[in-house]
């Protein structure tokens, strides 16, 4: 149990202190407001105590950086929300989420672009639920149709491997 703590400590401090662009010059930044509202239940999360629905709402920040150089273009992306959750009993609770993302093409494969992301969800609160969820992957997505989560290292139960559908307990 403490492992996947110290990995989630990890994650997060490895996300806040490296800025979206890091190592990049020039290049355009994008900021945006994203919204964090979901609804998770034991059904999907089995972390989540039985008949468990938590419903959650929050608004984050979300940084893209492209940068352009000898041919390769990077596209980073730094996202984070915060917010509340209630369960059906009324409880209350604070969620986290952090995604991180840098990922690059090449002149072979210029619509295809891989690279490495991490992405972490947290919940807690005066209720009986707890998550604790991430994962390190390597991501390949062409941002239309191909999107593939190959995982380095996971904690929780996140997402379904490879493909990132069927979300577990990582709502957003």
């Amino acid at each position: 149990m403490k492992r996947p703590a110290r990995t989630a400590a990890a994650i997060v401090a490895l996300v806040l202190l490296l800025p979206a662009g890091a190592g990049a010059t020039g290049g355009d930044t994008t900021v945006e407001r994203v919204p964090g509202d979901f609804v998770l239940t034991s059904q999907d999360c089995r972390h989540l105590p039985p008949a468990t629905t938590i419903t959650g709402t929050g608004t984050g920040t979300s940084v893209t950086r492209t940068t352009t150089h000898r041919g390769i273009t990077t596209i980073a992306n730094r996202t984070i929300i915060p917010g509340t959750a209630t369960d059906q009993a009324g409880n209350q609770y604070r969620f986290l989420y952090i995604n991180h993302f840098r990922v690059s093409n090449t002149q072979a494969q210029p619509t295809v672009f891989s690279g490495r992301m991490e992405d972490v969800f947290f919940l807690g609160g005066r209720g009986p639920a707890r998550l604790s969820n991430g994962f390190i992957a390597v991501y390949t997505t062409n941002f239309a149709d191909l999107n593939r989560f190959d995982p380095i290292s996971a904690f929780g139960d996140p997402i379904t491997f490879p493909s990132g559908d069927g979300p577990h307990c990582d709502p957003l």
